[in-house]
């Protein structure tokens, strides 16, 4: 259950106005040191599970944009519970020269145990629960496994290369080529009301998570492209947008890494663009569709080739 918590607080030259947004987290409160740029943030995390936490923290300005990066201290994976966690914010290397009024959002996330899901969050009415992070993710910034479309063991690189070949002459790839009918009659794809989808065994979200975990149908990611408020950052070095519900679902979110994609053996456009599979075919035989995105903006896409290796982030409910 997510909690409001605001701190009003005021601050010499860089910083004017701190508050606070927790969910887990209670008691945030934030002080420059005197002569400095450095800003000290407490917080508390109520838990007694035993688990360890993963701690978000993102600086929003009333009038000025904050890219803010340069955290240290009780930050990113591995935080236990307890009280006076600290994180260290130097603003001064992320908003030079700069003073006016910021907004400290601090979150905190229960690490999922090693190989199972994260959690679901719904963005919109009637939405499906959209996961926190890619399958084969440790966390919402890790890029994750990469799969052609129809995989399910998933791949990993090794720097900017993968010890497979994602091309379409490996007979691996074994939808490359196929018309939607082939797929059926096969078994790769099943019509579920008027929409082919891939069937359950051939669905990594499926695959790796279990449960009700699925594969994202191609109209909802474009009605996660056009229902949700997309805001390009960089979280823990990891650039991607934060993809954000409106009115009621405002203070839900989740984070798309910008993981790039497979291509032969090779890692391509990590770091500037996300490359996300859906779960329906293409009427061409060799594309499946998908969700496109960088900096210049995120759109779905029909023509991703089958034998690219892209990122799957798991769903669970359907669109009402």
């Amino acid at each position: 259950m997510k909690k409001k918590l605001t701190m009003l607080a005021m601050f010499a030259a860089a910083i004017g106005a701190w508050a606070g947004l927790a969910e887990t987290v209670t008691n945030v409160r934030g002080r420059q040191r005197e002569k400095s740029n450095l800003v000290d943030i407490y917080y508390d995390i109520e838990a007694t599970d035993g688990g360890m936490y993963s701690v978000k923290v993102e600086i929003e300005g009333r009038t000025n944009a904050v890219s803010a990066a340069t955290f240290t201290g009780d930050v990113g994976e591995g935080v236990a519970p307890g009280r006076n966690r600290h994180i260290v914010w130097n603003a001064g290397a992320d908003w030079p020269d700069k003073k006016g009024d910021v907004r400290a959002i601090v979150t905190a996330e229960r690490e999922p145990e090693k190989g199972k899901p994260g959690r679901g969050v719904q963005l919109w009415a009637g939405g499906p629960y959209w996961a926190d992070r890619n399958v084969g993710a440790s966390s919402p910034e890790d890029s994750g496994l990469y799969f052609w479309w129809g995989d399910t063991v998933g791949y990993r690189p090794t720097g900017n290369t993968f010890g497979f070949n994602f091309y379409d002459s490996n007979p691996v790839i074994a939808t490359f080529g196929r018309s939607i009918n082939q797929l059926q009659r096969e078994g790769w794809v099943v019509n579920n009301n008027g929409t082919y989808v891939l069937a359950p065994s051939h669905d990594a979200a499926r695959a790796h998570w279990g449960g009700s975990w699925r594969m994202p149908t191609r109209s909802e990611l474009s009605d996660l492209s056009s229902n949700c408020d997309w805001t390009w950052t960089t979280r823990n070095g990891v650039n991607g947008y934060i993809v954000r519900g409106r009115g009621g679902y405002a203070f839900n979110s989740i984070f798309l890494p910008c993981a790039g994609y497979g291509y032969e053996t090779s890692l391509g456009n990590s770091g500037s663009g996300g490359h996300y599979w859906s779960s329906v075919p293409y009427s061409e035989s060799s594309y499946a569709n998908g969700l496109n995105f960088g900096l210049g903006g995120h759109y779905t896409y029909d023509y991703s080739d089958r034998n690219v290796g892209r990122s799957v982030r798991p769903v669970q409910g359907f669109t009402n």
